[in-house]
């Protein structure tokens, strides 16, 4: 692994935690706000939504740009980063199906028991430690960080159920979570890459 190819990786990072940010605040706020709430609350909800996705997209593109590396410069490494690179496609395609598969046992199960309000405190606490693995996978140990920071969250918003703030309060938490992660991996990005090069990829 490159450190321009690792930089470009985590540029991916950025935009995965800049959509993930733009949804749980939407989610949060559409909870929180309802029909009486004052147009200019919306709209200055809306506003920092579409800013922080748009700001942080912009950003991880940014950051792509500046490592140098492409897609296609795949095609001209040697074996090893070769196995590298499909190790990692491989190991992070198993982990997004495992995520999905929890979930939707997480939602049967909190359907079943007539928990209906546990389940985005479900979903955010599976989102989160979804990170663990991809923390390992990636070599970028701020991920751990944010799995641990977004599960207190969640576990919190479990505690607070079935409380009204409690679904609108995980949504904007974790926002919060998700977009502070990616300022951080854009302020420290050449630090992260430096370390993770250095540390042993597997290739099989």
């Amino acid at each position: 692994m490159t450190d321009r190819q690792f930089l470009w990786g985590l540029s991916g990072g950025v935009s995965a935690f800049a959509v993930a940010g733009a949804f749980w605040f939407g989610f949060g706020i559409s909870r929180a706000f309802t029909a009486t709430t004052p147009w200019w609350a919306w709209a200055l909800a809306t506003g920092l939504q579409a800013g922080g996705l748009v700001g942080l997209l912009w950003a991880g593109y940014r950051l792509r740009r500046r490592s140098g590396f492409q897609r296609a410069d795949l095609r001209q490494a040697d074996e090893r980063q070769r196995a590298e690179s499909a190790l990692i496609r491989t190991h992070f395609v198993w982990t997004a199906l495992a995520q999905a598969l929890v979930i939707a046992l997480a939602v049967l199960w909190c359907v079943y028991a007539q928990a209906e309000e546990w389940i985005w405190p479900c979903i955010g606490l599976v989102v989160s430690l979804h990170l663990i693995p991809l923390a390992r996978i990636f070599h970028v140990r701020m991920y751990y960080g944010t799995a641990f920071a977004g599960s207190i969250v969640s576990v919190l918003a479990f505690a607070r159920v079935p409380n009204p703030d409690a679904v609108p309060i995980l949504g904007c938490a974790l926002a919060a979570v998700m977009w502070i992660s990616a300022v951080y991996m854009l302020w420290k990005a050449d630090r992260v890459a430096s370390c993770a090069v250095r540390e042993q990829w597997a290739v099989k």
